[in-house]
């Protein structure tokens, strides 16, 4: 009788090792998948943050070209010589100019 509990509390002990370890093995395998997830997830962010440093790069640049631009279609010079040439304006206004005298009558 003692030879069949033995044998018996063998066989529960072995069971008893084999479902730890494979509890610890699923322990394991799921920390790897939650690694392997931020891992990913990282490497995500970092290309999405690339991304946008280059388009916030592109935007900065484009708004220069757009501020030269600007500025050169303001520019004084530009805007004599559209007034000379299609409006047909002239800068001689000698000819053009009324004195008033402080004297009435």
């Amino acid at each position: 009788m003692t030879l069949k509990n033995n044998i018996h509390r063998k066989a529960d002990q072995i069971q008893k090792a084999g479902f730890h370890w494979i509890i610890i093995i699923c322990l394991i395998f799921c920390e790897l998948l939650v690694h392997t997830w931020i891992r990913t997830e990282s490497t995500h962010t970092i290309l999405r943050v690339s991304k946008a440093q280059g388009e916030y790069s592109k935007k900065i640049s484009y708004q220069k070209a757009l501020s030269v631009e600007r500025d050169r279609l303001k520019s004084d010079d530009r805007i004599t010589r559209i007034a000379k040439t299609r409006l047909s304006l002239s800068t001689h206004t000698l000819d053009q100019t009324i004195y008033l005298s402080g004297e009435d009558g």
